[in-house]
């Protein structure tokens, strides 16, 4: 079935995620349109999606390579009634909920790297960027819930600089993955999780969190505006923030910057 707004709306009719949907063959940035349709008024659970992206974002303004027919760029809208402080832990969430789609799909070592990255023996195949505006009494107006997913992409096909630490579905299982059936999976995990989240909190998402993570327990460095921090990663905070033990034992919470395990 053609990976078109008619097949997307059909497959998803009825459901909470998706029930509103906003195709696109290219765009600058589905994160941004998504931001200017919830400006106007746009319903939780609205999603966009392009088959381009010609300004794809990730995180520290980095951009996210998105080429044509191939990969899985959208974003979704929510409104979640909850402090501005716990926004960091939609994007957790997210990255539990991609990660349990692709081990269901018998990917093996499905790994979660704090904050927003999800990896397949490594190799960075997802990105998540959550993006929050708060209303005049300081609570969440909505969140911009930005996903992409590598997955029909060739290893030839990466940029130099980032082929190497890169990969995708296809590349792992040597097949072509219907884009369809994944962007409805994506959306039934997603729907499932935050549902979770909502009703049982954060307690349940931080646990599978750690189920993926490979950095528990492991030396660490956290990068963030020419800042270094190392120390040993204890596991995650009710608000999403990292926490790690220093040198001289003290507990220590990182709420942002790019971490990675030492190698020694």
């Amino acid at each position: 079935m053609d990976f078109t707004e008619q097949a997307l709306a059909g497959r998803l009719s009825g459901r909470h995620i998706g029930n509103s949907i906003h195709f696109f063959n290219e765009v600058e940035s589905t994160n941004d349109i998504a931001f200017s349709l919830a400006i106007h008024g746009a319903s939780e659970g609205t999603v966009v999606i392009a088959n381009r992206q010609t300004r794809g974002k990730g995180r520290l303004n980095r951009l996210w390579q998105s080429p044509s027919n191939c990969n899985l760029y959208t974003s979704i809208v929510l409104r979640p009634e909850t402090d501005p402080v716990f926004a960091p832990q939609i994007t957790l969430l997210t990255g539990v909920a991609v990660a349990e789609l692709l081990s269901r799909r018998h990917l093996a070592d499905v790994t979660l790297k704090w904050p927003n990255d999800v990896q397949i023996g490594g190799k960075k195949v997802c990105g998540i960027l959550t993006e929050m505006k708060t209303t005049a009494d300081r609570r969440i107006d909505f969140v911009i819930v930005g996903i992409g997913i590598n997955i029909n992409m060739r290893k030839e096909d990466f940029d130099d600089s980032f082929r190497e630490s890169s990969t995708s579905i296809k590349e792992e299982t040597g097949g072509d993955i219907s884009r369809l059936e994944f962007a409805v999976a994506l959306y039934d995990h997603f729907e499932k999780w935050i549902a979770i989240w909502i009703q049982q909190g954060f307690s349940p998402v931080g646990e599978a969190w750690l189920t993926y993570s490979h950095m528990v327990g492991k030396r660490i460095q956290v990068a963030s505006h020419g800042n270094i921090q190392t120390g040993e990663m204890t596991g995650i905070d009710d608000d999403g923030s990292l926490l790690i033990s220093d040198d001289s034992g003290t507990i220590r919470k990182i709420l942002a910057g790019d971490a990675s395990v030492v190698k020694h």
